[in-house]
């Protein structure tokens, strides 16, 4: 069960490292989706607000996960099954955070080339 937590702790760290990255790295007027679970409904948030939100929800699912597989609740369950869920949950929560940072660059280099485009044809 110490694995499972310390594995799932490096993820979380993981996630904060990449929010840490994608604050330095992405513009300010950049926009980072949140999902929530298909491309229609994504919504588009801040960059600040954006990389907060990933992050909360990747402490809050660390949080409620180690709890959950800590608990009482748990002792009926599959070895296997408190072993593996929290660090398969962390591991799609930073897929996910990496996913959308992604995204936000694409946008904000897209967006960049329009400005450049629109800019070269009024000359």
């Amino acid at each position: 069960m110490i694995a499972s937590l310390a594995i799932g702790g490096v993820l979380l760290a993981g996630m904060v490292a990449v929010t840490g990255y994608a604050s330095v790295r992405l513009p300010g007027t950049a926009r980072v989706p949140l999902h929530a679970g298909t491309p229609e409904h994504r919504i588009w948030l801040s960059k600040r607000a954006g990389l907060s939100a990933w992050l909360a929800a990747g402490a809050a699912a660390f949080a409620l996960l180690a709890w959950l597989s800590l608990s009482r609740m748990a002792e009926t369950w599959a070895s296997s099954m408190r072993m593996t869920l929290l660090p398969a949950v962390m591991c799609v929560a930073l897929a996910a955070e990496v996913a959308a940072i992604i995204m936000a660059r694409q946008a904000a280099e897209a967006g960049r080339a329009r400005g450049t485009t629109q800019r070269k044809s009024n000359d």
